[in-house]
Protein backbone atom coordinates (compact mmCIF):
# COMPACT_ATOMS: atom_id res chain seq x y z
CA UNK A 1 0.00 0.00 0.00
CA UNK A 2 1.43 3.50 -0.65
CA UNK A 3 1.52 6.21 1.55
CA UNK A 4 -1.67 7.91 -0.14
CA UNK A 5 -3.44 4.98 0.19
CA UNK A 6 -3.03 4.68 3.84
CA UNK A 7 -3.85 8.36 4.73
CA UNK A 8 -7.08 7.61 2.94
CA UNK A 9 -7.43 4.55 4.45
CA UNK A 10 -6.91 6.06 8.07
CA UNK A 11 -8.86 8.85 7.44
CA UNK A 12 -12.08 6.04 6.94
CA UNK A 13 -10.66 3.77 9.29
CA UNK A 14 -11.20 7.47 11.96
CA UNK A 15 -14.76 8.45 10.58
CA UNK A 16 -16.27 4.50 10.88
CA UNK A 17 -14.75 4.54 14.70
CA UNK A 18 -16.08 7.42 15.11
CA UNK A 19 -19.19 6.38 13.71
CA UNK A 20 -18.58 3.08 15.96
CA UNK A 21 -18.35 5.31 19.02
CA UNK A 22 -21.14 8.01 18.90
CA UNK A 23 -24.02 5.87 17.29
CA UNK A 24 -23.03 2.37 15.86
CA UNK A 25 -22.29 0.55 19.12
CA UNK A 26 -26.08 0.97 19.84
CA UNK A 27 -26.79 -0.09 16.62
CA UNK A 28 -28.04 -3.57 17.15
CA UNK A 29 -29.48 -4.81 14.21
CA UNK A 30 -26.15 -3.74 12.51
CA UNK A 31 -23.91 -5.21 15.41
CA UNK A 32 -25.58 -8.54 14.88
CA UNK A 33 -25.15 -8.73 11.42
CA UNK A 34 -21.32 -7.68 11.81
CA UNK A 35 -21.55 -10.85 14.00
CA UNK A 36 -23.25 -13.01 11.51
CA UNK A 37 -21.03 -11.91 8.64
CA UNK A 38 -17.77 -12.88 10.96
CA UNK A 39 -19.09 -16.05 11.89
CA UNK A 40 -19.33 -16.92 8.27
CA UNK A 41 -16.49 -15.98 7.96
CA UNK A 42 -14.33 -17.48 10.46
CA UNK A 43 -16.02 -20.51 10.24
CA UNK A 44 -15.07 -20.82 6.45
CA UNK A 45 -11.65 -21.70 8.14
CA UNK A 46 -10.45 -24.97 9.57
CA UNK A 47 -9.92 -24.82 13.08
CA UNK A 48 -10.72 -20.94 13.37
CA UNK A 49 -12.52 -19.59 16.26
CA UNK A 50 -11.73 -15.77 16.11
CA UNK A 51 -11.71 -12.94 13.83
CA UNK A 52 -7.98 -12.41 14.49
CA UNK A 53 -7.51 -16.27 14.04
CA UNK A 54 -9.14 -15.84 10.49
CA UNK A 55 -6.98 -12.74 9.65
CA UNK A 56 -3.62 -14.19 10.60
CA UNK A 57 -4.67 -16.85 8.07
CA UNK A 58 -5.10 -14.75 5.05
CA UNK A 59 -3.01 -14.53 2.28
CA UNK A 60 -2.58 -11.29 0.03
CA UNK A 61 -4.66 -12.93 -2.88
CA UNK A 62 -7.17 -14.07 -0.02
CA UNK A 63 -7.41 -9.96 1.52
CA UNK A 64 -7.86 -8.65 -2.27
CA UNK A 65 -10.52 -11.20 -3.03
CA UNK A 66 -12.19 -10.86 -0.22
CA UNK A 67 -11.94 -7.08 -0.10
CA UNK A 68 -13.62 -7.22 -3.91
CA UNK A 69 -16.56 -9.62 -2.53
CA UNK A 70 -17.47 -6.74 0.11
CA UNK A 71 -17.08 -4.17 -2.27
CA UNK A 72 -19.57 -5.69 -4.46
CA UNK A 73 -22.02 -7.00 -1.70
CA UNK A 74 -21.68 -3.63 0.12
CA UNK A 75 -22.47 -1.96 -3.08
CA UNK A 76 -25.26 -4.45 -3.70
CA UNK A 77 -26.79 -4.16 0.20
CA UNK A 78 -27.34 0.05 -0.16
CA UNK A 79 -28.71 -0.23 -3.82
CA UNK A 80 -31.46 -2.49 -2.23
CA UNK A 81 -31.78 -0.16 0.67
CA UNK A 82 -29.92 -2.53 3.81
CA UNK A 83 -27.98 -0.13 5.07
CA UNK A 84 -27.18 -1.94 8.38
CA UNK A 85 -25.63 -4.87 6.51
CA UNK A 86 -23.75 -2.80 4.01
CA UNK A 87 -22.48 -1.06 7.14
CA UNK A 88 -21.26 -4.27 8.62
CA UNK A 89 -19.58 -5.08 5.39
CA UNK A 90 -17.65 -1.72 5.83
CA UNK A 91 -16.22 -2.72 8.98
CA UNK A 92 -14.86 -6.02 8.43
CA UNK A 93 -13.16 -4.50 5.23
CA UNK A 94 -11.74 -1.80 6.73
CA UNK A 95 -9.89 -4.40 9.30
CA UNK A 96 -9.04 -6.50 6.43
CA UNK A 97 -7.95 -3.27 4.37
CA UNK A 98 -5.91 -2.09 8.15
CA UNK A 99 -3.95 -5.50 8.32
CA UNK A 100 -2.04 -5.20 4.61
CA UNK A 101 0.02 -2.30 6.03
CA UNK A 102 2.64 -2.05 8.17
CA UNK A 103 1.56 1.54 9.13
CA UNK A 104 1.04 1.63 13.39
CA UNK A 105 -1.84 3.83 13.24
CA UNK A 106 -3.68 1.78 10.60
CA UNK A 107 -2.52 -1.33 12.71
CA UNK A 108 -4.01 0.14 15.98
CA UNK A 109 -6.96 1.39 14.19
CA UNK A 110 -7.38 -2.11 12.72
CA UNK A 111 -6.92 -3.50 16.06
CA UNK A 112 -9.89 -1.13 17.20
CA UNK A 113 -12.10 -2.66 14.65
CA UNK A 114 -10.70 -6.08 15.29
CA UNK A 115 -12.17 -6.01 19.11
CA UNK A 116 -15.42 -4.49 17.82
CA UNK A 117 -15.78 -7.54 15.09
CA UNK A 118 -14.70 -10.23 17.92
CA UNK A 119 -17.29 -8.84 20.36
CA UNK A 120 -20.36 -8.94 18.34
CA UNK A 121 -18.46 -12.20 17.13
CA UNK A 122 -18.97 -13.67 20.61
CA UNK A 123 -22.05 -12.23 21.13
CA UNK A 124 -23.64 -13.62 17.61
CA UNK A 125 -22.32 -17.10 19.28
CA UNK A 126 -23.68 -17.12 22.45
CA UNK A 127 -27.12 -15.93 21.10
CA UNK A 128 -26.94 -18.53 18.86
CA UNK A 129 -25.91 -21.37 21.47
CA UNK A 130 -28.68 -20.38 23.60
CA UNK A 131 -31.47 -20.82 20.51
CA UNK A 132 -30.12 -24.13 19.78
CA UNK A 133 -29.57 -25.80 23.34
CA UNK A 134 -32.57 -28.04 23.98
CA UNK A 135 -34.58 -26.84 26.66
CA UNK A 136 -35.28 -29.91 29.58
Amino acid sequence: MNTESETILLSKIAALLEDLRSEGMENGEAMFLLGTAAANLVDMGKDLTSWTGFKAVLTRPDMIHLLQEIDAQGNRMLDEDKVNIAYALQIIGMSVAASGSDDPQLQQGGALLDDVIEKTLINYRNYVQTRTTPLN
